[in-house]
């Protein structure tokens, strides 16, 4: 059975969330008329301290309908330089939302609140996105020091500040934070409710009520306020917020999986560094490139994700147990001594 490490993304529901998807009561969510939507958004809204959500498609829906509501096109937006929104969803803050980009480079995801506010001040920045888990950064999360920090090095110049919490529920549990305490520097935070939570589907933004009708109106010009049946997935997003606690065992397990791999010969990497469920693992030692690596993984029925030159990621999740993680650093360590010329 072919173990998949590519991303939490690939976690499947549970069997209460298909017995609750094929159950929900549906209605039209459009018109507020759907049960199960309206009572997702009301309850991440209040998870996340915020006055209202808004079920979203996808989180990256989610930072767009936010990229086109609050800003005016043209505007300046700072965020860190290998952020999500810059490098995995398709530049539509420059190609659909018309913005100028303007980045910070943070090794570990965490920018500096003083660099920030001199660059705000500098572009007259209309916003700031920050990300917690930092995915690029190796799901490095931000404290809710940190972010208020940094939220008030843009808010104190009139800079709106969006949080992409696609991963937030990740650095809460790593953290051992509630979750609004994450989310209430920022004025708006996207919520995913699939990766780690397990939900086939959709995303929670939430803020202000005022800029969630807005957003609602931007969400309908891109097609995504109008999924019919969306009661399906939000039925089981709602149970996804009960798998939280137990995103708990999946950074347990990236911990006890580093540990392993690092002790293969020309694999680099450090197991102290591993925050939460995401594995990076520098593969140039070995003398393969990371996509041949994989390739000679995937023979062996273990998948994982190339992230650079140099490095490939593996991502724990709810179907990846304590045997998976052994096999997988077994395959990893056979691959090596057979095909690694500069061990």
């Amino acid at each position: 059975m072919t173990i998949d490490l590519r991303s939490d993304l690939h976690a499947r529901p549970t069997e209460e969330m298909w017995e609750a998807m094929r159950t929900a009561p549906l209605g039209w969510a459009t018109y507020g008329e759907d049960q199960s939507v309206d009572r997702l958004e009301a309850t991440v809204a209040d998870l996340l301290g915020k006055e209202a959500g808004l079920w979203v498609p996808t989180c990256g829906m989610a930072n767009l309908v936010v990229l086109l509501t609050v800003p005016a096109r043209g505007s300046s937006v700072v965020l860190e330089s290998s952020s999500h929104i810059l490098t995995s969803e398709a530049m539509g803050i420059t190609e659909i939302a018309g913005l100028e980009p303007r980045t910070l480079w943070a090794e570990d995801g965490r920018l500096d609140p003083g660099e920030v506010e001199e660059l705000v001040v500098e572009t007259n920045a209309a916003l700031l996105v920050l990300e917690n888990t930092h995915t690029r950064a190796g799901g490095t999360v931000l404290t809710p020091e940190l972010t208020k920090a940094l939220a008030s090095a843009a808010q104190r110049h009139g800079t709106y500040v969006h949080l992409d919490g696609a991963r937030l529920a990740n650095a809460a549990v790593a953290l051992d934070v509630p979750l609004r305490e994450l989310a209430s520097p920022a004025n708006t935070v996207a919520f995913s409710l699939n990766k780690g939570l397990c939900a086939p589907m959709g995303s929670i933004l939430a803020g202000r009520a005022i800029v969630i009708e807005l957003a609602r109106k931007t969400l309908s010009r891109l097609g995504g306020a109008s999924v019919h049946k969306a009661g399906i997935p939000a039925a089981a997003g709602l149970l996804a917020l009960d798998l939280v606690d137990r995103l708990a065992d999946d950074h347990r397990r990236a911990r006890k999986l580093g540990s392993l791999l690092q002790q293969i010969k020309g694999v680099r990497l450090d197991p102290e560094r591993i925050e939460t469920n995401i594995v990076l693992v520098d593969v140039s030692r070995t003398g393969l490139l990371p996509d041949e690596l994989l390739s000679l993984l995937a023979d062996r029925e273990v998948l994982a994700l190339e992230r650079d030159t140099s490095r490939v990621r593996f991502v724990t999740h709810r179907l990846i147990g304590d045997a998976e993680v052994a096999k997988t650093a077994e395959v990893v360590a056979a691959v090596v001594a057979e095909y690694a010329t500069e061990v």
